[in-house]
């Protein structure tokens, strides 16, 4: 009966696709792809832009902005991202007013007035009402025309519509769009379907005040902790484990939910541990519970789901299954958090998390058992999970995930040096895989990452692409899918997807990392140092702080960046850490203790001489030749470049590796060869400046008039990235 139903102002926006019957009559199966084509492209410049997509309309799409602004921006987006195909057309209609929001859907004369708006538009036109108009700030980049007034069928007072004339969108005619409403107000039946459809959301509005018990209004996010065992069957026992990293994997399939992944709460093992504090570290408003507890043949599940502001249960129950049915708890789970969380499921996500891993409970056990040794990262390790991931799949030959396991164990054999061979098995066992399950986003996430230490960078990209596609709150696969747009300089999408990373893996320093040296390239050194500091608080990554010393030394704070060595080489310093504070001595010009740092690295490294990603060897060359050690430093610079052409020779793709071939040739004076690889470099995607223009090893060369047009060339595309991000809203608090 206290119940408040979620009123709110906001944009309506409404789409709808030109002629889709006609396309469907011509090619039923092509007409659905340019459907699904068309929800993708809404998906992704709603997220740039503040948008959510409420439901699809058929061949139409339901959205809601809080900002006009944006609103508009996006839809002169998509349509231009249509403009360059010929194959579809949108109308799209807005309108600002009341709505409520209620279990995942949204009602109000708003929706209904941004829906009529749409239908009497033309093909690949904006219309839009005054309201809107009056939502605009004085400056901004539309240009439009006044429409006039309309009576619009079922609406109760004339409107003043507006049209948006911005390239390359159509502007209607007044007189076809008055034929348009006489036509609507010729069909009589319509009125009768109005009526019906308002007095079914009537009664729901009324049922959901008076009988239902509350609407879930907050951020939709949970953190799902590790399940207890309360009586493990042996010291063995890791279902507890696995359901927890079930539901995850689960509840990351819903696009509208963002659930912590398991690396962020795996360790978190104290019961009676402060959930407020927890839940404002890991950013989420709830938080699930679990507990096993074996009773006989039977398994006992407890849940409950906990909402950590008003320190109360949402939701809880038990369930108790044995055998194949124990399989279906995790599902279940899942689908539950979001019946309570108000998120009405597409079919997609009902289907994914309906899917049942295995129907055998032996296959199942051999799977996390599998799944246990895989974690202690371990070459013996690795070999006892392939063992057990094959007796899962021998049991059930169609245990997608037993395939991807064993994928992904095998292309770990080669970092701990056994030969490469074994990425020609993973991508074999992948490939059956995806064969038996065309829609695995773990399959396609273990082959973006095998492509990626393939220096495959498109193939890594395509791959993580799909994963995500499947599973949009994967993420790992959106953290690598991030670096790879980083590496080929599409910086605000880099950016986008650590941010969105972190805040789904907020343990993870990687993440923040990579935001901070994008938000560096970018020039913003304030979110830059914020993200980095994130970084260095949940890890001591010697490459945090080298990007750290890195802002320092581009804000001319050189002194900054030399405290950091001191903490860079805390504890048991290794290679690495050797690395970083050369590293930072270098570019401070601290020539003779970066010369200390370094060998101390390479002295440390028992692999260095066939790493083709370790800088050390080049940049100690420069050092070695300006002390008069020529043949030391001509035999290190020897070797750094035939590792690494021979890399290229394999098809490999990243820019990092025409940067330190730069950097070799023009350590040894090769001016011309140096400045083709800078431009190879610029051409894949390298735009950190600081590298090259902070870098002594290329001083020599900035009197160059081809060195200056490349470093133009970047500074060019990074105002473009720039540019391009001030249009994007990002949540920068996540």
């Amino acid at each position: 009966m206290d119940q408040v139903l979620n009123r709110k102002h906001s944009i309506v926006y409404f789409s709808d696709i030109v002629g889709y019957t006609l396309l469907m009559g011509q090619d039923e199966d092509h007409a659905f792809e340019l459907m699904k084509q068309n929800l993708v492209l809404h998906s992704e410049v709603f997220e740039k832009h503040g948008g959510k997509i409420i439901k699809e309309l058929g061949d139409g799409i339901l959205a809601i902005f809080e900002n006009a602004e944006e609103a508009l921006e996006a839809s002169l987006e998509i349509h231009k991202e249509w403009s360059k195909s010929s194959e579809l057309e949108l109308r799209i209609g807005l309108h600002c007013g009341g709505i409520i929001l209620d279990h995942g859907d949204v009602y109000g004369d708003a929706v209904n007035i941004a829906s009529r708006i749409q239908s009497i538009g033309v093909p690949s036109c904006v219309l839009f009402s005054s309201d809107v108009l009056a939502n605009l700030p004085e400056q901004n980049k539309f240009t439009h025309v006044n429409l006039g007034l309309f009576r619009l069928k079922n609406v109760a007072k004339e409107l003043e519509l507006h049209a948006l004339t911005n390239p390359p969108l159509a502007t209607p005619k007044r007189a076809d769009m008055i034929k348009k409403v006489k036509i609507q107000e010729r069909e009589p039946w319509k009125f009768w379907v109005a009526l019906a459809s308002t007095l079914t959301i009537l009664l729901f509005l009324i049922y959901s005040l008076l009988w239902n018990n509350y609407t879930w209004e907050k951020e939709k996010s949970v953190a799902v902790l590790p399940f207890t065992n309360v009586d493990p069957r042996t010291p063995e026992d890791v279902f507890s484990k696995d359901i927890t990293q079930e539901i995850i994997s689960q509840v990351s399939e819903i696009n509208d939910i963002k659930v912590i992944s398991y690396q962020s709460i795996e360790n978190i093992t104290n019961p009676n541990l402060d959930l407020d504090s927890l839940a404002k570290k890991l950013e989420v408003t709830t938080i699930l519970k679990g507990s096993i507890q074996y009773l006989g043949d039977n398994t006992k599940v407890n849940v409950q789901l906990i909402d950590v502001e008003e320190n109360k249960n949402l939701w809880t129950d038990s369930f108790s299954r044995t055998g194949e049915n124990l399989l279906q708890i995790q599902s279940v789970i899942a689908k539950e958090i979001s019946r309570v969380l108000g998120i009405s499921l597409s079919a997609r996500e009902e289907a994914e998390i309906g899917k049942v891993l295995t129907s055998s409970p032996d296959a199942y056990e051999w799977f996390l058992k599998a799944k246990e040794q895989y974690s202690q990262y371990k070459l013996e390790n690795f070999e006892m999970a392939a063992d057990y991931y094959k007796k899962a799949i021998e049991i059930d030959p169609n245990f997608t995930m037993a395939y991807a396991g064993l994928a992904d164990t095998y292309a770990q054999y080669p970092a701990f040096g056994k030969d490469k061979s074994w990425y020609d098995s993973s991508f074999a066992v992948s490939e059956i895989g995806l064969q038996i399950e065309p829609n695995s986003a773990e399959l396609y996430k273990n082959r973006g990452n095998l492509y990626y230490y393939l220096g495959q960078i498109r193939n890594a990209k395509r791959s993580f692409e799909a994963a995500i596609s499947i599973k949009p709150n994967y993420s790992e696969a959106i953290g690598n899918l991030a670096t790879i747009n980083f590496s080929q300089g599409n910086l605000e999408k880099a950016l986008i997807g650590q941010i969105k990373s972190a805040s789904l893996n907020p343990l993870n320093p990687i993440s923040f990392q990579m935001a901070g040296w994008t938000y560096k390239i970018l020039g913003n050194f304030t979110e830059a140092k914020k993200w980095l500091m994130k970084a260095i608080n949940v890890s001591n990554d010697p490459s945090s702080f080298s990007l750290l010393a890195s802002v320092y030394i581009d804000e001319n704070n050189i002194n900054e960046a030399k405290k950091l060595i001191a903490q860079t080489l805390t504890g048991s310093p290794n290679y690495a850490n050797y690395e970083s504070a050369g590293f930072i001595s270098f570019f401070s010009k601290d020539f003779d203790n970066a010369k200390i740092f370094y060998e101390k690295s390479i002295n440390s490294y028992d692999h260095f001489y066939n790493d083709h990603y370790y800088i050390v060897p080049i940049n100690y060359s420069f050092l070695l030749l300006r002390d008069g050690e020529n043949q030391a430093a001509d035999s290190l610079l020897t070797n750094a470049i035939s590792i690494r052409e021979k890399a290229l020779k394999n098809g490999e793709e990243d820019n990092n590796i025409m940067i330190e071939l730069a950097s070799a040739m023009a350590v040894k004076k090769q001016n011309l060869r140096a400045l083709e690889y800078l431009q190879k470099a610029y051409d894949l995607g390298w735009r950190d400046l600081f590298f090259v223009e902070d870098n002594p090893i290329f001083f020599h060369l900035k009197g160059d008039s081809t060195y200056n047009k490349i470093i133009s060339q970047v500074k060019s595309a990074i105002e473009r990235e720039n540019t391009s991000l001030k249009a994007a809203t990002l949540d920068r608090t996540r």
